[in-house]
């Protein structure tokens, strides 16, 4: 949790401005710092029919077991971040080694947006409506508990209401700026 989240500011406080402007070298330090951190590769996605909206990301993590709660890190300009924040429910589905396509369409590569990133790809609905990827390795459905702003982002806390597992098969992950597999 950051700082002023621990310091008891309430759901979507701002985080504090920076002082000073970032420093190009530690910049790029950090981003490929970043880079050497492996991550399985999501698919969040939140809203229905036309309204729906997904991101690709890694900034995925578990918060408690009691209640099930996870986290998950989105840019506030992107059109997800909306749906997320909007529907108040959002579903993180992690992808398979073989799912490379999907994770590019919803990253934005190739000129999909918006709900037609979501096509060509078989969905379910689970709990709380926001879309389901069939094939997923596992899909976890959650309502949307709390959310902190941080900079650029906001955290958005999700309670699970629904844990959809699928085909054990390897994982997809991101290290070094690209999809690894574990084999």
């Amino acid at each position: 949790m950051t700082a002023h989240a621990a310091q008891g500011h309430g759901p979507g406080a701002m985080a504090p401005a920076l002082s000073h402007p970032a420093d190009a070298e530690l910049t790029g330090a950090f981003k490929h710092a970043m880079g050497r951190l492996a991550g399985a590769v999501s698919v969040i996605t939140a809203g229905r029919g036309e309204e729906m909206r997904g991101l690709t990301a890694t900034a995925v993590c578990s918060v408690s077991i009691a209640p099930p709660t996870l986290l998950v890190c989105v840019n506030r300009h992107g059109e997800a971040h909306h749906a997320i924040a909007r529907t108040g429910a959002f579903c993180v589905n992690v992808l398979a080694e073989h799912d490379r396509p999907i994770a590019d369409r919803f990253a934005g590569r190739h000129g999909h947006a918006g709900s037609g990133k979501f096509d060509a790809v078989e969905w379910l609905s689970l709990s709380t409506g926001a879309p389901a990827l069939r094939d997923a390795l596992v899909s976890i459905d959650c309502t949307l508990a709390e959310s902190v702003d941080a900079y650029t982002h906001t955290v958005f806390f999700g309670t699970v209401r629904a844990v959809r597992l699928g085909p054990a098969q390897p994982p997809l992950i991101h290290f070094d700026r690209g999809y690894r597999s574990l084999a």
